[in-house]
Order: structure tokens, then sequence, then C-alpha cells
């Protein structure tokens, strides 16, 4: 096992740990479908973050609670403590965290990468779905500067020989689940284990959409060709490749180069293969993780791939406001059934604010949290092909209100 300090990149030295008990929760994750298009089943109840309105929340989303995240290691005792916890969590299968505070910040490490080498923290791991995070924030600043609106039809910002049923649907209902469009996922899905050198492309992917419909801005259903719909916008409106407007625009700022946009952006070592394969599941994939076919056929739904503490920042930057403005984060957190603007309201199984967004993809699993009243931000990413479930995330939110005297 290895753990490190965010600004490190060495594993650990022999750091005693301490055990600690992995306070178990009530609410345990209920069972994901497959794949990239699958993130948590959200939750009934409205966030205290936000009204129910379509509009912004008349209340900000409170960016300064993240103003004060350090980079710089957390106490011997902390990082001990946070490692016993993953440890114990893990569950025999690979996990990588970070956890991000005020009082610094600590990224761990257990199991195995690839069935003989243990998983480091900066392994990168495919996180499905938190690419949806990705993409809504790279709307949100088109939105700001004037390229589009969120109330617009989407039709409007695709081309105008563009064939394919967009429901009537604004940009607004793509983002939040509710357009009334299907997924395509389960129709490729096999495919993917079968066929994993396959180039998918959006084209293809929206061919496998169902034809029916059901009224836009009605039932919330998650759907990962919304984001495919919003990665084709965001091109169309910048005329450029997806991957390029990410790297200039929300993935610009220093410190993300391993939070990557695959396949137009390749990982690098050290890498953990997905649950349990060896190395050679690199070749056997084309170079991506999980494989060319994943990463393509997932694309603006779930493409990425990145080490936890280069996720973990990202989303310590965009809860602090540096990626999209406030009046924009508070959109994003306007929850209906659960879900707001490629974020989901965590809250439930923490009996406290949470924000985040979690991912599934072929043998990986990754889950971040902005814990809005602590101000600080978890990540785990697993390559053992399901969720952490909430036992991991809330001890070490426990463990990180202790070093900041709130326990």
């Amino acid at each position: 096992m290895h753990m490190t300090a965010l600004t490190d990149g060495l594993p650990e030295s022999g750091i005693h740990r301490r055990r600690t008990l992995i306070v178990t929760l009530l609410v345990v994750l209920s069972g994901c479908a497959p794949a990239f298009d699958s993130a948590e089943a959200p939750s009934t109840s409205v966030s205290p973050l936000a009204s129910t309105s379509t509009s912004a929340a008349d209340t900000a989303f409170p960016t300064a609670k993240f103003a004060d995240i350090r980079e710089d290691a957390v106490s011997e005792e902390a990082s001990a403590e946070f490692q016993a916890i993953l440890t114990e969590g893990a569950g025999g299968g690979g996990m990588t965290a970070t956890v991000m505070t005020a009082n610094g910040s600590w990224s761990g490490a257990v199991g195995s990468a690839d069935g003989t080498r243990e998983m480091r923290p900066e392994d990168q791991l495919a996180i499905g779905s938190i690419t949806k995070s990705v993409i809504a924030a790279q709307v949100m600043r088109l939105a700001e500067a004037g390229k589009l609106a969120l109330d617009d039809a989407a039709a409007n910002h695709l081309p105008a020989d563009f064939e394919f049923d967009t429901n009537q649907a604004t940009i607004r209902q793509l983002l939040g689940m509710r357009s009334g469009i299907p997924d395509y996922v389960d129709a490729l899905w096999d495919s993917l284990s079968t066929d994993r050198q396959h180039h998918w492309t959006p084209a293809e992917m929206l061919k496998l959409v169902d034809l029916d419909r059901t009224p836009p801005d009605g039932t919330y259903n998650y759907s990962s060709t919304n984001y495919v719909l919003l990665g084709l916008i965001i091109e169309h409106v910048t005329g450029e490749p997806l991957a390029r407007v990410l790297r200039k625009g929300v993935l610009s700022s220093g410190g993300l180069q391993r939070l990557i946009f695959q396949p137009d952006e390749a990982p690098t070592e050290p890498m953990a293969m997905p649950a349990g394969e060896s190395t050679r599941a690199l070749e056997m994939g084309g170079g991506y993780l999980p494989s060319l076919a994943g990463t393509t056929a997932a694309w603006a739904a779930g493409a990425m791939a990145s080490d936890s503490a280069s996720v973990a920042r990202w989303w310590s930057k965009l809860c602090g406001g540096e990626i999209v403005s406030e009046t924009s984060l508070a959109e994003m957190t306007t929850f209906l059934d659960g879900y707001g603007l490629g974020l989901s309201d965590d809250t439930e199984p923490y009996a406290t604010p949470v924000v985040g967004h979690g991912g599934l993809h072929v043998g990986y699993a990754a889950r971040a949290m902005c814990f809005v009243d602590d101000g600080f931000v978890i990540v785990i990413l697993t390559n053992r092909g399901e969720d952490s479930g909430e036992e991991v995330p809330n001890a070490l939110a426990i463990a990180a209100r202790s070093i900041d005297g709130d326990e």
C-alpha cells in the first residue's frame, strides 16, 4: 500500500498505520447498471443548497468554504488514520483516494494495480461518468460567454443537417437528464468486452438510440445520450474538437495534466488495469483505460481517466468557484429528483450537504464529492469494477473533521 501528499509524487516510506473503526452507514449504495452511463440513483429529496426552480438558486453556492484548501501534507497521524481507513475499507480490491482540506491534503492507495504491482496514489484509472461534471462545467462556461443559453433548444446549436430527433429538448434539459431521450449504452455494452479496439463515433452511438421519446422536462431519466449531444454542441459552437476545448477551458488550470480526455489524450504510467486484469489489458484495449472501444463509446458521457489527486484538485476548484461562476454553480446545484446540471445531490447517505458525481466503467468505479459545510473534497477510485459504497468516504470525512478540530 502507498500514501503520499498531493505534492509528493513519491510512495510512502514505512509510516506506521493506526487502525480505525470504519463507521457503517444504514444506507448502502444500490446496485448500478453497467458502465459509464450509471451514476448512483439520485435521491428524490431537494438539496438544501438550491430551490426546486429551474432558474439559479437564491442562495449562492458557498464557494468560500473551499478557498482555504491546502495541498501540503496532513500530519503523519492524520495520514496514518486515512490510510488505515482505506486499507480496511478496500475489501481486497485496488483503491486510491484523495482527501483535500484546509489542514492539508492526503492521497493513498491499497491493493493491486494489475495483479502483480501494488496500487500507487499516482495510478490513472478510468473515472466514467465523473466526465459528465466536466462537460457540464464547459457548457456553463459557454453560457457565461454568451455562446449559448441554457434554455435554448439543443437543435439550435447542432449542424443544420444533423439527423437525430432531439425531442425539442433544451440544453438545460440535456444537462439535467430530463430531455426524454433514451440511453444508447445497453445496445453496445456487451461489445465493449468482445471488440475492445472498435472506434465508436457519436453518429454510430446515436443510431442505437430507441426512437421512442417521452415529453421533455418530465420524468428524470439518466441517459448518457444527453451528454453525447452536449459534446457535439460544444464542438459545433466552438468549431474545435471537444478535447481541445476542454483543455483550453475547464481543464486549463495547473495540476490537471493527468485528468485526461481519452482517446485524444492517452494515459501514461503508472496506470491501474481494470478489474484484476494484467497489463496485457492495455495492449488488448489499444492503449486506453479501459479500452479504445470503452473510451470512444463513452466519449462526452464518460471517457476520462485520472489519478485521484487530479480529480480532487478539479473538484476543489469547481466548488471553490474557480471553474465556473458562482451563478453557474448555483444553477448546477439546483437539484430536481437528486440531480442538477451535471452534478448529483449526495447528501442523504452522509447527513450533511454533499455535491458530487459517481462513475462506473468496464472494470472501474469512481466517486468525487465536495462536502459543502466542511469545505473539503474526497475522491475514491477503484479498479474492482464496483462502487466503494458510502463507508469509506464517510469514515474519511469523519477523520478529516477530526483534524479540523470539529470533532
